[in-house]
């Protein structure tokens, strides 16, 4: 799927805005009580499944979202991407999971939302609740990651590199709400920012357009080069 192609631009930025419109309108409802009670009523209800076994495992998926592991993931798929040359994806990538953060921190202070206090927390967790810094930047970090990474090979091959990455991007948004550290709605409006901000980078960067493959030139031929060389 060439980002080149303006279409394809062209649907990425639709769902860039219609993404943030649904992260703005839910970031005003969850400073109303509607939503707030919506949300506590689903933290008691997930209290109610947890087991010892299942705790741990979402501490684990939690952790897996921190900075003490998200970060160094980050750092090798940028390096990844420029050891194998792909500039362009390399700088797509550390862009946007950068800026992906510190919109993250932004949208908190705008929002002021206080964190849960219906139970316990079973994890750290400090400053604002709205977004969850674990599972917007999870959807970069993993899932672009992800996508960047494997686009090289057959198409079958990135797309479930892809959603495998996602799907860790929403285990880490779950384990949130279990550990009472997140409201629900805290985790969906992060997802929902994190995947958008990604669309906005490949459409910004164009990382996903073909690439000549790398080889020797034959006699007579001008060499080929790769985006961003």
């Amino acid at each position: 799927m060439p980002a080149r192609d303006p279409r394809v631009r062209a649907w990425l930025l639709a769902g860039v805005l219609l993404s943030f419109f649904v992260v703005g309108g839910l970031g005003r409802l969850a400073l109303g009580g509607s939503l707030t009670a919506w949300d506590e009523r689903v933290l008691e209800r997930v209290a109610g499944l947890r087991t010892d076994t299942l705790t741990g495992w979402m501490g684990v998926l939690s952790a897996i979202g921190a900075g003490a592991i998200a970060i160094p993931s980050g750092l090798l798929v940028a390096w990844l991407l420029h050891r194998r040359g792909d500039r362009i994806a390399s700088r797509c990538y550390l862009v946007t999971v950068l800026s992906g953060w510190a919109l993250n921190l932004l949208l908190k202070q705008a929002f002021g939302r206080p964190r849960p206090a219906v139970l316990p927390h079973l994890d750290g967790a400090g400053g604002y609740s709205y977004p969850s810094g674990h599972a917007m930047l999870a959807p970069l970090v993993f899932g672009l990651g992800a996508l960047l990474l494997a686009r090289p090979g057959p198409r079958w091959v990135a797309a479930l590199a892809t959603a495998a990455g996602l799907a860790l991007a929403l285990a880490i948004a779950i384990s949130r709400v279990y550990l009472a550290v997140h409201y629900p709605s805290d985790v969906i409006g992060a997802l929902l920012a994190g995947t958008g901000w990604a669309a906005l980078g490949i459409a910004v960067y164009s990382p996903l357009g073909p690439r000549p493959v790398d080889r020797e030139p034959s006699p007579g031929t001008a060499p080929r080069v790769a985006p961003g060389d």
